[in-house]
C-alpha cells in the first residue's frame, strides 16, 4: 500500500535517521550539501518557488480527487456546474472549469505562505501570476486525461485496492485510524458503475490513481521493514495491472536539480519492492510548467547499495565546524552554505558567562544501575523509543535512545551495575535524561572517565550570530496544531542549531533574522544526529538578541 504504518508501530514521524529520497539524492548530488542540510540542518532563505511547489501539487492532488460530473468540493472548495460527462470533450469541460477558483486559491495561499517565512528572498509578484498557476494545473489534468482516455480505450482497469485512491466522496484512509479525531465526519458516496458498457465516468473514476490526500494530517509514506529507509510518493497509478510511481515537479524539466530524478525515482522503486508483494514497473516525472510527461528508466540500486550509503551517512563526521574545509563550488543543486568558504558576518567576542560551541561536552560516561525499562514510548517529538532509568546512590537519571532504533539493545543490556559509554548529556522538563545512540554502548566494565550523575551538564550559556532561521507548523495526527521556530548560531567556528517550541515562541524569538547576535542563558542541551541542539524553555531561558545595523 502507498502508505503504511512504520515497523517500530505508531510512530509515522520523519525520523532524521531513515535514508529518505531526498536526503539520497542531496548525497549524491553533494555530500558536503547534504552534511549541511540535513545533518547540521541549515537552510538558505525561502523562495517563492519553494512554497509554490507543495500547493500547487496539493491543489492537483484535490483535481484529482473529484468524482467526475459532480459540482465538487475540491482542494480550493470550489463550485462548477455538475455535467453528465457523456463524452471526453464534455469531461474535460468539466474538470478544466475548476481549475480557475483553485488558481486562485494556490496564488493567495502561497503568498500568505510566503510572506509569513521568517528570512525569505525574491518578489512573490514578479515571480508567479495567477495566469501561470493555471496553466500549470492545466498542465496536470491533461496529463491525467491522457490516462482517463488509455483506460477507456482499455475498457476499464483496476480500480478495487486495500488502500484505495482518495476521494472527496469517500472517507480518507488512515495508516493510525485510532489517532484520527473520531469527531470529523466524512462523506461516504460509493460510484456507482454503469452496467452498460464503460462511461467516461467511470473511466475518470478507475484511473485515478493514489495521490497524498489533503485530508490526512498523517505522513502517508512506506518504510523498509527494517526501519532505517522511508519515502512519500506524490502519485501511484495503478489502473492498468502496473505499478507507475510519479513525481510531480513544478518546473520544466531542466535546471540543476532535475539530474536527481532518476535517483529520486528510482529510490521509490526499490522502497515499494521491498515494501510491497507487487513490483514497481514504471517511473515518471510530471512537469507543469510545460506539460512534458518524462519517463524514467527503472535502474534501482541493491539493498545493499542503499544501506552503504544511509551507513556512511551514520558514521559521517559530526564536526559542526564552518566554514567547513574544502568547501565545493557551490555549483550543484541546492548548494548555499557549501561554498561559503567566508561567512559575511562577524559574531562577537565570547567572554564570561558565555562558552563556545565546542566546549559544549558532547559525550560522557556513567556508571550504576538499570531500572525500569520502557517503550516503545513517544519521546517529546513523537517518535517512538526506548528507555529505561539508570540509579546511583540516591541519584536517578532517564536514558532514552536519541531518536528510533538508534540503540535498540537498550533491553538487552547486561545485569546488575553497568557502565554507559558515549552517552549524550541533556534535559527534558528540568529533569537530567541520557540519549544513547550508535556510538554508545552499555558494558559490564569499562576504563572510560567517569562522570558523576549528579555533575551532568544540562544546560549552556552560548552567543553567536544567526546564520539562519525558519519556521514550521503542521498538524498532529489528532488534528491538534503544532508550530517550531528554529535557527542556527555560528560563534566563529561552529554551527549550532537552537530551537522553540509551541508557548516558547514568542515575539521577541520570531523577530530574529540572519545578522543578528543572540546570547541564549540556561539554554537546555538536546541532540540530533549526535549534534547539539539549544533548546529555548520560556520559563529559564533567557534571550538576548542585539539586531543587526
Amino acid at each position: 500500500m502507498p502508505a503504511q504504518i512504520p515497523p517500530e508501530a505508531l510512530s509515522i514521524g520523519r525520523a532524521r535517521g531513515r535514508l529518505s529520497a531526498s536526503s539520497f539524492t542531496a548525497f549524491n548530488r553533494c555530500e558536503k550539501q547534504w552534511f549541511l542540510n540535513y545533518r547540521i540542518g541549515l537552510r538558505g532563505p525561502t523562495n517563492p518557488h519553494q512554497v509554490m511547489g507543495v500547493i500547487v501539487e496539493d491543489a492537483l492532488c484535490g483535481l484529482l480527487m473529484e468524482r467526475a460530473g459532480s459540482e465538487g468540493n475540491n482542494w480550493a472548495q470550489s463550485e462548477a456546474p455538475s455535467s453528465d460527462c457523456n463524452t471526453f470533450e464534455e469531461l474535460k469541460k468539466w474538470i478544466f472549469a475548476k481549475i480557475p477558483k483553485s488558481a486562485n486559491k494556490v496564488f493567495e495561499n502561497g503568498k500568505s505562505e510566503f510572506e509569513k517565512s521568517l528570512w525569505s528572498k525574491g518578489d512573490w509578484n514578479e515571480s508567479f501570476t495567477i495566469e501561470m498557476v493555471e496553466k500549470m494545473l492545466e498542465h496536470g489534468i491533461e496529463l491525467q486525461l491522457e490516462e482517463v482516455e488509455s483506460c477507456f480505450e482499455a475498457g476499464g482497469g483496476m480500480h478495487d485496492f486495500d488502500v484505495p485512491a482518495p476521494c472527496w466522496k469517500t472517507p480518507p484512509h488512515f495508516a493510525l485510524p485510532g489517532k484520527v479525531n473520531q469527531k470529523i465526519k466524512w462523506e461516504d458516496e460509493p460510484h456507482i458503475f454503469s452496467e452498460q458498457s464503460l462511461t467516461w465516468r467511470d473511466a475518470w473514476e478507475i484511473a485515478r490513481p493514489w495521490v497524498k490526500d489533503p485530508r490526512n494530517p498523517q505522513p502517508q509514506r512506506m518504510y523498509h521493514p527494517e526501519k532505517w529507509a522511508a519515502g512519500e510518493c506524490d502519485i501511484v497509478h495503478r489502473w492498468d495491472g502496473g505499478i507507475r510511481i510519479i513525481d510531480v515537479k513544478m518546473g520544466d524539466g531542466g535546471g540543476k536539480f532535475a539530474a536527481s530524478l532518476p535517483d529520486q525515482l528510482n529510490f521509490y522503486s526499490w522502497l515499494w519492492n521491498e515494501t510491497h508483494d507487487s513490483k514497481c514497473t514504471g517511473l515518471e516525472g510530471w512537469y507543469l510548467t510545460n506539460g512534458m510527461r518524462k519517463v524514467v528508466e527503472i535502474t534501482s540500486k541493491e539493498t545493499s547499495d542503499y544501506r552503504a550509503v544511509h551507513d556512511l551517512m551514520q558514521n559521517y563526521s559530526a564536526d559542526n565546524k564552518l566554514p567547513i574545509l574544502e568547501p565545493c563550488d557551490g555549483s550543484a543543486g541546492g548548494c548555499h552554505w557549501c561554498s561559503k568558504s567566508e561567512i559575511s558576518y562577524e559574531p562577537s567576542k565570547i567572554e564570561m558567562p558565555f562558552e563556545s560551541l565546542s566546549a559544549i561536552p558532547n559525550r560522557v560516561n556513567v556508571k550504576g544501575k538499570l531500572q525500569g525499562s520502557w517503550g516503545p514510548l513517544p519521546n517529546h517529538y513523537g517518535e517512538m523509543v526506548l528507555g529505561a532509568m539508570i540509579q546511583y546512590g540516591d541519584k536517578m537519571v532517564t536514558i532514552e535512545e536519541s531518536q528510533p532504533g538508534a540503540f535498540p539493545m537498550m533491553h538487552s543490556a547486561p545485569a546488575g551495575e553497568v557502565i554507559i559509554t558515549g552517552a549524550l548529556p541533556g534535559v527534558w522538563r528540568g529533569q537530567p535524561r541520557l540519549y544513547l545512540d550508535q556510538h554508545s554502548e552499555i558494558v559490564s566494565n569499562s576504563d572510560a572517565e567517569l562522570t558523576r550523575m549528579g555533575m551532568l551538564r544540562t544546560k549552556a550559556n552560548v552567543t553567536g550570530v544567526v546564520l539562519s532561521c525558519s519556521r514550521r507548523d503542521g498538524t498532529r495526527m489528532d488534528g491538534r496544531p503544532w508550530s517550531m521556530m528554529s535557527f542556527h548560531i555560528w560563534d566563529g567556528e561552529r554551527v549550532a542549531e537552537a530551537v522553540a517550541f509551541g508557548s516558547a515562541m514568542n515575539g521577541s524569538i520570531l523577530a530574529i533574522k540572519p545578522g543578528d547576535t543572540v546570547s541564549l542563558i540556561s539554554a537546555e542541551l538536546g541532540w540530533r544526529e549526535g549534534l547539539v541542539q539549544l533548546r529555548i524553555d520560556s520559563r529559564s531561558t533567557r534571550i538576548n538578541v542585539e539586531s543587526k545595523a
